[in-house]
């Protein structure tokens, strides 16, 4: 039987129950409504403004719903500082239109489906996926391992391809998953590319959870990785996140030197041999100038 060893965190549907009794009511989702239509040309500046406010609040509320949810009222209320009749209006909306998500049985809001259809678009169309896709490609003829291309996104690290193994065995991660940046080699090795301040910001905000024995999860101790991760020029990622599961990742780089995705080979830890691991990580590094130096005509100034 083919066993994959995978991680979905894309927000599923749950069964819609009867919200507990006691809930407060501010734990209630905004009522769904209809809006009502305006006469063209009617908006004030005002108006303009008002609207305006309301969408960079909509954009604050999927910031704090991707990196922090599922989140209740409350937790937002506290996060954002709002009133309560604002707020519900602002998530009103995002229901709507399947921004997020509202579980009636744990009261919480989640990132919804639509996120990621609109991710998947935006990925599909990327000039750094079809740059790289060849090299994903030969990389995964020469080991015969699960390769993949990420980039950062906030406190993960979000897959945008992957070309898969054909052994039973393998490393299966569906495009659109993300991983704790501080756990995964391309996570790790994209942070140890970002300038210091931000990198420490990035590191400040982190909170850890310990997946396996390997996790790391004191800020020291990651900030030296960091620094000898980026004195390689790639990261190593030993059963951190999954136990039984290693991979390399290296760099694309921009013409400023910033990273800007992370090519990676994951594999059990069974099949990888010293040897062997040597040859893939010659491979990986020259698989990612070769799309760096691709790159670079396109981000000329």
């Amino acid at each position: 039987m083919e066993k994959e060893l995978a991680e979905d965190v894309s927000v599923k549907p749950r069964r819609r129950n009867k919200a507990r009794s006691e809930s407060s009511a501010s734990d209630q989702p905004a009522s769904v409504g209809t809006v009502a239509g305006r006469t063209a040309g009617s908006a004030t500046n005002s108006e303009g403004k008002a609207r305006l406010g309301g969408f960079s609040r909509a954009i604050r509320l999927l910031d704090e719903i991707t990196a922090y949810g599922p989140l209740r009222f409350a937790e937002l209320e506290e996060r954002l500082k709002l009133p309560k009749a604002t707020l519900h209006r602002a998530l009103n909306d995002l229901i709507l239109e399947r921004l997020i998500t509202f579980d009636e049985r744990s009261l919480n809001y989640s990132a919804g489906f639509r996120i990621l259809e609109l991710a998947n678009q935006v990925w599909a169309r990327s000039d750094i996926r079809s740059l790289a896709r060849d090299q994903l490609e030969k990389l995964c003829d020469i080991c015969n391992e699960t390769v993949q291309l990420s980039v950062m996104a906030d406190l993960h690290t979000v897959y945008i391809d992957s070309v898969e193994s054909s052994n039973n065995v393998r490393m299966s991660m569906s495009v659109g998953n993300k991983v704790p940046i501080y756990c995964s080699g391309p996570g790790k090795l994209l942070l140890a590319w970002c300038a210091l301040d931000e990198q420490k910001s990035i590191i400040e905000r982190l909170s850890f959870a310990e997946f396996t024995l390997n996790t790391i999860t004191q800020r020291d101790v990651l900030l030296a990785n960091l620094k000898d991760i980026r004195q390689q020029g790639y990261a190593h990622e030993d059963e951190e996140h999954f136990a039984g599961i290693r991979a390399i990742a290296a760099p694309i780089v921009d013409r400023a030197g910033n990273a800007v995705a992370a090519i990676s080979i994951t594999a059990p830890t069974f099949r990888i041999e010293p040897q062997r691991f040597d040859i893939w990580r010659e491979a990986l590094v020259k698989a990612a100038a070769d799309v760096s130096a691709r790159l670079a005509p396109a981000t000329r100034m």
